[in-house]
Formats: structure tokens, C-alpha cells, sequence
């Protein structure tokens, strides 16, 4: 009897053991083949076609639900294919798909900030845009001393129409570093886009100060100098061409005009071989023009000289980059 249970008890794990190394190896065949899936997902992904990539990473997840990695993927190929404003069935299909697998990816992963991003992103696109905020906002806490955090945040508040927030971006990416002339470039820009002349010009000469104030060596700082002067210069010229005489008084509009004029010849003076600031200062000759019509002749004369030093040291330009090139392809 002791003989017979023996023999049977060989044959129960004899039979445990084969089974377990079936279902082991059909596992692992499974694996196998989910990993080809999710590589070839990921050649896809990498030329951009990011349909066919879906597919293989769905194909993956079947075969193996544990490839965590499949569901950003998959995700992020989703807000590819999408396209914002457009309300056909097929294409919020691709939007709530999109949104699904990185939620999931986001449970698996709560503290990764490109799934946050791609939240951000779909969330914006598919205009749920308190949503798209908090994503955003979740994002910003892992690099809170990054200014492309702040930049960010910006554009997305100026696309949504929410200008104070979006200035108020700006403002706390000047308080990461004060000194930092590139801050207020950046704000400037913002003013100039809103037609907000004179917001814009007090930023664009509060760049020209810290530059002034930097430790930079001569030349960068030279060029980083000639590069904010003449962006002044074009401000003022857009705050004067901008307004018309009913809004803008003659007085007023020299004092602009003047002010461009002293911006653009001191780019000229720092960085002698660029044309821009002359075509520019010919623009002003003309708004000087608009501010006293009685000398618009002489201003004529003096604008013409503006246009022939803009012709001169274009061609001049022109040549020397021709020139490089010509140089590279005999190299």
C-alpha cells in the first residue's frame, strides 16, 4: 500500500512539474513575443508613425499586461494622431484613448512628469482646460527653479485668453534671478504681442541694464547689448507707426521716435555689419515725418541715406554668407 501511494505521489509532481514548466515557457514565449511587439512599437513610434505604433503596443499589452512602459506609449501616440478642434467620432476616440492609457500609466506612475506633461497636453488639446492646469501646475512642482516650467505655463494661460496669469508666469521666472537679462526678454515679448508699447519698451530697457550690470566678457556682451537695443528701437517704431495722430500727439510721437532713433544707432555702433537697425531708422524717418509735415523733405533725404547703408551692408551680408558656403563645399 506504502509502495502504491509512493508511486502515485511521483505521478502527481511528475505531472506538477511538467505543467509548471508549460505554463512557464508559455510565458515566457508570451513575454517574448510582446517585447517584439513593443519594439517594433517603438520603431514606429521613432519615424512617426505613430497609428501602426498603437497597434504594436496594444499587441503588446495583450500578450503581456505587465509591460508598464506600453501604456505611456501608447498615450503619447494617441495625442500624435489627434487633432485639436476637430469633434469627428474617430478622432475623440483617439483623444479618450489617449487619456485612458495615461491615466493608467500615471496609477502605475504617479510621480513621473512626462505622463503629467502628455496629461497636459491631451487635457489642453481636447480644450478641458482646468484640467490641462492642474497637470501643468503638478508638473511645475518637479522643477519649480527650471524658466522653461514658467514659460510654459505662460503660453498655456496667453492661448487660453488668461493674460494676468500668464504675466504673472513671467513675473515669478524674473524672480528665480533678477539679474538674469533673459526674463525680461521674454516679457517684453509678451507686452509687444498685446500691443502694450510701453510695458513692453520698460522691460526691453530693464534687459539693457542688467546686461550693462553683467560680468559677461566684452564681446557677448556687446552682442547680447546690440541685440536689445535695436528690439527697443523696433518697439518704439511700432508704438508710434501703431497709433494714429487722433490718439498720439506730435510731441509725444517725437519723443518715441527720438527715443527708437538713440536705440537703433547704438545697435549700429555695437554691431557695425548688421543692416536691420538702418532699414528701421528709415521707418522712423517716415513717423517723424507724420509728427512735423513741414520738414517731411528733409526727412525723405535723411531716410534714403537709411535705406542705402541697409543696401550696402546686405549685399555685404549676402556675400560673406555665400562665401561660407561656397567655402564648405569645397571642404
Amino acid at each position: 500500500m506504502k509502495k502504491l501511494w509512493s508511486v502515485l505521489l511521483i505521478m502527481f509532481l511528475t505531472t506538477l512539474i511538467i505543467t509548471s514548466f508549460t505554463a512557464c515557457d508559455k510565458l515566457k514565449i508570451s513575454n517574448l513575443k510582446a517585447n517584439k511587439h513593443f519594439k517594433t512599437g517603438n520603431r514606429y513610434y521613432s519615424e512617426e508613425k505613430f497609428k501602426k505604433a498603437i497597434t504594436e503596443y496594444e499587441a503588446a499589452l495583450q500578450l503581456n499586461p505587465n509591460l508598464k512602459a506600453a501604456f505611456y506609449y501608447i498615450g503619447s501616440s494617441c495625442i500624435m494622431v489627434y487633432r485639436p478642434g476637430d469633434d469627428s467620432e474617430k478622432n475623440m476616440e483617439y483623444g479618450k484613448k489617449a487619456t485612458d492609457y495615461l491615466q493608467k500609466a500615471l496609477e502605475l506612475n504617479p510621480e513621473n512628469k512626462d505622463i503629467l506633461q502628455a496629461l497636459g497636453d491631451i487635457s489642453d488639446k481636447m480644450r478641458n482646460f482646468d484640467l490641462a492646469e492642474k497637470y501643468y501646475l503638478q508638473v511645475q512642482k518637479f522643477t519649480p527653479d527650471d524658466p522653461v516650467s514658467y514659460y510654459n505655463l505662460a503660453g498655456f494661460y496667453n492661448n487660453n485668453g488668461k493674460y494676468d496669469k500668464a504675466i504673472e508666469m513671467y513675473e515669478k521666472r524674473i524672480a528665480l534671478n533678477p539679474s538674469d537679462p533673459e526674463g525680461y526678454l521674454y516679457l517684453a515679448g509678451f507686452f509687444q504681442d498685446k500691443r502694450k508699447w510701453d510695458e513692453a519698451i520698460q522691460n526691453h530697457e530693464l534687459r539693457i541694464t542688467k546686461i550693462s550690470e553683467s560680468d559677461l566678457d566684452e564681446k557677448e556682451k556687446n552682442d547680447l547689448l546690440a541685440d536689445a537695443y535695436y528690439r527697443l528701437g523696433v518697439v518704439c517704431w511700432n508704438k508710434s507707426y501703431q497709433t494714429p495722430p487722433d490718439v498720439m500727439g506730435s510731441v509725444e510721437r517725437l519723443q518715441v521716435v527720438d527715443k527708437g532713433f538713440e536705440a537703433l544707432k547704438k545697435s549700429a555702433e555695437l554691431s557695425p555689419n548688421f543692416p536691420d537697425p538702418w532699414a528701421y531708422m528709415k521707418l522712423l524717418y517716415m513717423q517723424k515725418s507724420i509728427a512735423e509735415p513741414l520738414n517731411k523733405g528733409k526727412y525723405d533725404k535723411e531716410g534714403e541715406k537709411m535705406v542705402q547703408k541697409f543696401q550696402e551692408l546686405r549685399k555685404r551680408k549676402l556675400a560673406s554668407e555665400q562665401f561660407m558656403k561656397d567655402l564648405t563645399k569645397d571642404k
